[in-house]
């Protein structure tokens, strides 16, 4: 059978990198009345063949633990999980969701947007594909998506409204518009849509390349 798999990992400590684009993004690109979290996730997502799901997620997660190109279980937290089924690992997504989010402004509401950003070439894509399948027994794994997802909570009267200021956050097309990925050299998109007071998925989930 072939299923759908995902990898998330995060640090363990506080992420500087993730509070300096908090900062810079409110301070200098003046989105300090609407940006109201901030994550960012090293996301691997694949297709994986094997026997049945359990064996397919456990040998990927033998794999996982015993690599540090993907995880090192000193100072990461990691999240594995078949499209569905039941996770491995200490990362609670759901719990890092409730955490994100502060309180709306000016009467909006809170939505959050798992930006994935990744780079136009395979290389990388293919090079991980390759050492993951050198390490696994009896799975194969193919069409790698990898890349940096970043969690972008805001505050916005809509969630279209929302979305264009995640864009803007986004993409960089000047010293004073974008912060987060080079059009030159990447591409994005949007993994997941979820308003927070709600906890139900935002409409209109997209991408740009």
């Amino acid at each position: 059978m072939k299923i759908p798999v995902e990898l998330w990992v995060r640090l363990k400590v506080m992420d500087l990198v993730a509070q300096t684009a908090r900062i810079t993004l409110a301070e200098k690109l003046n989105f300090a009345d609407r940006l109201r979290g901030i994550t960012r996730y090293w996301y691997w997502g694949m297709e994986a063949e094997g026997a049945d799901e359990k064996n397919i997620v456990e040998e990927i997660d033998r794999a996982i633990r015993l690599d540090g190109a993907f995880t090192n279980q000193n100072k990461h937290l990691y999240r594995l999980a078949a499209l569905g089924g039941p996770a491995r690992g200490d990362l609670a997504l759901e719990k890092d969701l409730s955490l994100a989010g502060g309180t709306a402004a000016g009467g909006g509401n809170l939505y959050a947007f798992d930006c994935l950003v990744r780079e136009k070439r395979p290389d990388r894509e293919i090079g991980f594909t390759e050492r993951l399948n050198a390490r696994i027994k009896g799975v194969t794994v193919s069409g790698m998506k990898h890349g940096e997802v970043w969690r972008l909570v805001v505050s916005a009267s809509s969630e279209k409204a929302a979305l264009a200021d995640v864009e803007r956050m986004l993409v960089s097309r000047s010293r004073r518009e974008g912060l987060l990925l080079n059009p030159h050299y990447q591409q994005y998109e949007i993994i997941a849509a979820t308003r927070v007071e709600a906890g139900k998925p935002a409409a209109g989930a997209r991408g740009k390349e």
